[in-house]
């Protein structure tokens, strides 16, 4: 007979149910979005109340074959799991199908075998074969539970598994999981999670900009009010030990980070070299939030590269926006050439600023038919100048979204070649055991309605194989090229012939001078940025 493990009463429902409300309520979804119910620099701090843990405990079984239960807090690990994926995924599973995904890859781990038929889960492998009953409902801790009683079986019955550490064998499980999806949902590992966080939220650090050298690790830019400013450094110096180690350009990034990193407060001691002197100079490691983009005047136009949209992306825009308006630059430049995107909402955020008023994206979740649009306010920072958004194969999510929002509104131009096509939303979250799990829960599209998710954006003026002269000389006639007109007309007729639509300007990962170059070209000549202006006139009627 199969083994009838538990049942949940109405008190774990209701509590199970609230937390995960709680929990999800709490994750902005974003197309990288990691703000979360509970989060430190450490890691995760989510815990399982106090009164849900007595209710799942409560529905542990008294008794058990071989006299072993599964640990609470695993139970609920692999049930928030599920229930994040039951609740935000773009596709509907039920908590079985998860569940199974998640065990059937543990399994493969050591030759077990499992399925699930009739509402019992069968598992043949080491140790024989064994029936354990399925939950009844959907309730997503109920399935929680099941998979650390199954898993424990195996753990009983593999040595292989048994000698697995713990987040080894957590890691395959949620890996099984993201195997029913996306292919861009994903489960990081505690370690890597933590990385992730330190990039987007800032981290332990010195607060420099480094760039590898043979003889040791120069400091190209010291982030200015950083703990390294404050502790004497400089730009150009060169680090030549950290703490007494030896460090030098040969050495992998994640160990010099690790060595530049570090818990918040503690002490950095570094030796340098400037200018023929050898100093030492000790840095207390501090939260260090590095700048996502940078602006500067390039003769009358201002150019603004932007690295990543983070969470003090718009601050860091607005103050280089004031700062260059004080300049009267006659156009700007956004360089989003490289950017993989970021939190949506910077996007958002900053689109709101500039195109002066209209839609900036339109997203669906589960029901493609339901559309949500997010509309700018009447606002326009840059004061109507001329602007041109560069874009290239990587500028990807987030910087789709503001390129896209900017050409579709008709408040500027953009160039270069099609983006990256990442249009998919993901929410991520963090999990009680430190980890992050990020679930694909929607899609967006240009504000015109055109698809962004492996189509990406097409920019008013390809560069693509195009020589500069080329493309001046064309901007210049009287009915200039447009790519995105081209590229339009394209999807219009067939919205899943993507791949013909991305040939119209062929995606381009190249970061080159010569595209900086003609870029700066385009924007200084105001006849020509007129010309495609109005020529593209017809991607804002496409609303």
């Amino acid at each position: 007979m199969p083994l009838s493990l538990f049942r949940f009463g109405p008190l774990l429902t209701f509590c199970a149910l609230a937390l995960l409300t709680a929990l999800l309520s709490a994750c902005e979804a974003g197309d990288v979005n990691v703000r979360s119910a509970a989060r430190n620099t450490s890691g995760s701090n989510i815990t399982m109340p106090d009164e849900l843990r007595e209710a799942l405990e409560e529905a542990l079984p008294t008794g058990h074959s071989g006299g072993q239960l599964p640990d609470a807090d695993e139970a609920f690990l692999y049930g928030v799991g599920i229930g994040a994926i039951q609740e935000l995924y773009v596709e509907a599973y039920h908590p079985r199908e998860v569940a199974m995904a998640g065990l059937v890859n543990l399994g493969e781990q050591a030759n077990f075998s499992l399925k699930s038929e009739n509402g019992v889960t069968v598992i043949d492998g080491p140790g024989g074969s064994t029936e354990f009953d399925e939950p009844k409902g959907d309730y997503y801790l109920e399935w929680g539970l099941h998979s650390a009683f199954v898993a424990l079986h195996m753990i009983t019955a593999s040595e292989r598994i048994r000698r697995m550490p713990q987040s080894t064998r957590e890691t395959e499980i949620f890996e099984g999981y993201m195997s029913l999806l996306d292919g861009v949902s994903r489960y990081l590992p505690a370690a890597d999670a933590e990385l992730f966080r330190d990039d987007v939220f800032g981290f332990g650090g010195m607060g420099i900009l480094i760039a590898y050298e043979e003889n040791g690790i120069r400091v190209r830019e010291v982030v200015r009010g950083g703990p390294a400013e404050e502790s004497g450094l400089e730009d150009g110096d060169l680090i030549t030990h950290v703490n007494g180690q030896r460090v030098t350009g040969d050495m992998s990034e994640d160990l010099v980070l690790s060595l530049l990193r570090g818990p918040v407060g503690s002490l950095a001691t570094v030796l340098l070299q400037r200018e023929g002197r050898t100093l030492r100079r000790t840095v207390s490691r501090q939260i260090v939030a590095l700048p996502s983009l940078r602006g500067q005047m390039v003769g009358d136009v201002a150019v603004i590269q932007m690295a990543v949209f983070s969470e003090q992306s718009t601050a860091e825009f607005l103050d280089v926006v004031r700062r260059l308006r004080k300049e009267e630059p006659s156009s700007w430049l956004l360089d989003l050439r490289e950017n993989p995107g970021g939190l949506k909402t910077a996007a958002q955020e900053i689109a709101d600023y500039v195109i002066g008023q209209g839609p900036i994206l339109v997203s669906a979740g589960r029901d493609i038919d339901t559309k949500d649009t997010v509309e700018a306010k009447p606002n326009d920072i840059l004061l109507g100048a001329p602007l041109l958004v560069l874009i290239n194969g990587n500028s990807a999510s987030a910087s789709e979204i503001l390129a896209s929002a900017i050409q579709d509104n008709g408040r500027g131009i953009v160039i270069g070649s099609t983006s990256f096509g990442k249009g998919s939303i993901q929410t991520s979250f963090d999990l009680p055991n430190g980890a992050m799990m990020t679930v694909t829960s929607g899609a967006f599209f240009a504000p015109s309605g055109a698809p962004l998710n492996k189509a990406g954006v097409t920019p008013n003026v390809c560069f693509t194989d195009r020589t500069a002269k080329a493309v001046i000389d064309d901007a210049l006639t009287s009915d200039p090229k447009i790519a995105a007109l081209r590229a339009r007309s394209i999807i219009a007729r067939n919205m899943k012939d993507k791949e013909t639509y991305r040939s119209v300007c062929p995606p381009s990962e190249r970061y080159t001078e010569d595209d900086s170059d003609l870029a700066l070209q385009l924007a200084t000549s105001p006849e020509a940025y007129q010309r495609i202006l109005s020529a593209s006139a017809s991607l804002s009627s496409l609303r």
